[in-house]
């Protein structure tokens, strides 16, 4: 099912189908800043990411001694949410726990997205509870393609500016896994600029970045959106050959080590959450 947020200038659409963001537009311009989910290309279109990020190095999990098959990403994104409230600027969409999850991932939680409108774009919220009476191990991320060309021109024409500059440090991304290899990735400081090849090797990873924000913006004009998270963790990735999107991914986690052979807790970039706490994360897109 698909619900509709409408501001005096934004549009917003969200399925209950992953609690996926489908459309966020202004509605004078009548400019779509979220990627279309053509399949062509990628059929997603800002998936949410949990309970893992990327792969698990064998495609399993052990907990307790117990392994786990889950796939890459985890189920939220493939999981019909309910809707707790709606009204034209805020929805709320909560995911609990069910038979179908603790079959993939054995600890009650609830899962809650709040997508608000505000003036200058929209923000999303997620609320991480544990309901189990044990330590809960999670990771959490977003994963929203921002649509290219923007405002117009070529792709060569857009720039990624980190708000920070960061160490000159990509890792590679390999069958869902972590590679243990890294290359530069900065063009000037904290520029990235998107070029054909850009994303032949995959995603871009960062990781245990400074910067809390990052504007994709057009070199040929003045539009930009700015994405601004608290993750410690982000990726850059699209489909190679000049896709027309580009995503920017604040990830709480990070996929498992190539070879990666410890218990869900001992997984790097995991967060334990103890019984009945709740972990609270945000990210905003800001259009100018």
């Amino acid at each position: 099912m698909i619900i509709s947020l409408a501001s005096a200038r934004y549009a917003v659409a969200i399925d209950t189908m992953g609690a996926e963001l489908k459309r966020f537009a202004d509605t004078i311009d009548s400019v779509s800043y979220l990627f279309n989910g053509d399949p062509q290309w990628w059929a997603g279109t800002a998936p949410v990411l949990f309970p893992i990020i990327g792969g698990l190095a064998s495609g399993s999990f052990i907990h307790e001694g117990i392994s786990y098959q889950l796939g890459s990403h985890g189920f939220a994104r493939k999981s019909e949410f309910t809707v707790v409230s709606c009204d034209s600027t805020h929805a709320v969409l909560t995911l609990q726990a069910n038979d179908q999850t603790r079959a993939v991932y054995p600890f009650d939680f609830r899962l809650t997205v709040s997508v608000v409108l505000e003036w200058a774009g929209l923000a999303v919220r997620y609320d991480v509870e544990n309901l189990d009476s044990q330590v809960m191990y999670f990771s959490i991320g977003s994963h929203p393609a921002f649509a290219l060309p923007l405002g117009g021109g070529y792709y060569e024409h857009h720039f990624l500016e980190f708000e920070y500059p960061e160490r000159d440090e990509r890792w590679f991304f390999g069958d869902g896994c972590l590679l243990d290899h890294s290359e530069s990735a900065f063009d000037a400081g904290r520029l990235i600029n998107l070029r054909a090849d850009l994303f032949d090797r995959g995603p871009l990873i960062f990781r245990d970045v400074d910067s809390r924000a990052i504007t994709l913006r057009r070199s040929r004009g003045h539009e930009a959106i700015t994405i601004r998270y608290d993750a410690p963790n982000v990726a850059i990735w699209s489909k190679a050959g000049r896709a027309p999107f580009v995503c920017i991914e604040p990830w709480w986690g990070l996929p498992d080590p190539c070879g990666f052979s410890g218990t869900l807790s001992e997984k790097p970039g995991i967060i334990s959450l103890s019984s009945h706490a709740t972990f609270t994360t945000r990210y905003s897109l800001e259009v100018r």
